[in-house]
């Protein structure tokens, strides 16, 4: 069976806001947007590995909760936990944001938000989204372990700064360092070969005597 290719999606009642709220997704690189007007509509954005990219839903401004619509969101994150979700809840409930992230919702705007906020906050979210899945392409491409990958994390969280053995022991153990331990140098070894592989010079771990390790260079990671 082919793979469905990756898409958007707008869960709005209002036909107006429904439509803007679409062509925003396309503004932010959305090439396909699906458009519905209530959540028993959106059946198909249930379902196992669906490749759903960003949803933005509005709840009524009728009842105590919007039952149906929260309940849309968790399916949505149970089926496509990557995709950015965000909610608009148009009744301005006490308690409407604290709903709305319990069911598993990114971010949470009032009725009375200004256009602008939903721009910038789309396009910061969509914006992390997409780095950290080009941060996870590189690791990949390097073929780390999962134990260098977290050790190259820690580095890559300091970068230019030295990181020393217990420090990492620590960190990326949650175990303690004594002297003569020589574990970390064999793994780092292998993360400076891999990387001199793939950056050449623009990306090097190098060893500071008697302090630890440092992760130098303006190469992306």
């Amino acid at each position: 069976m082919t793979q469905r290719a990756s898409f958007a999606a707008v869960v709005e009642r209002d036909t107006a806001r429904r439509n803007a709220w679409a062509d925003l997704l396309a503004l932010n690189g959305a090439r396909r947007v699906l458009r519905r007007a209530r959540p028993a509509e959106a059946r198909d954005l249930i379902a196992p590995g669906v490749p759903l990219t960003a949803m933005i839903v509005g709840l009524s401004a009728h009842g105590a909760r919007d039952n149906d619509m929260l309940a849309l969101i968790a399916g949505v994150r149970r089926h496509a936990p990557d995709a950015v979700i965000l909610a608009i809840d148009h009744g301005n409930r006490p308690r409407g944001a604290a709903e709305i992230f319990a069911a598993g919702a990114d971010d949470a705007l009032r009725a009375d938000h200004d256009p602008s906020e939903l721009q910038a906050r789309l396009s910061v979210r969509l914006q992390r989204v997409s780095h950290a899945g080009q941060r996870a392409a590189r690791l990949v491409q390097l073929g780390l372990t999962p134990l260098e990958e977290r050790i190259l994390g820690c580095l890559n969280a300091r970068r230019g700064e030295i990181i020393s053995r217990p420090a990492l022991a620590a960190e990326v153990e949650g175990t303690e360092w004594s002297y003569g331990d020589r574990r970390f140098d064999v793994h780092i070894a292998h993360i400076r070969k891999k990387l001199a592989e793939h950056y050449g010079d623009a990306l090097r771990v190098r060893t500071i005597r008697a302090q630890g390790y440092v992760l130098e260079g303006d190469a992306p990671l």
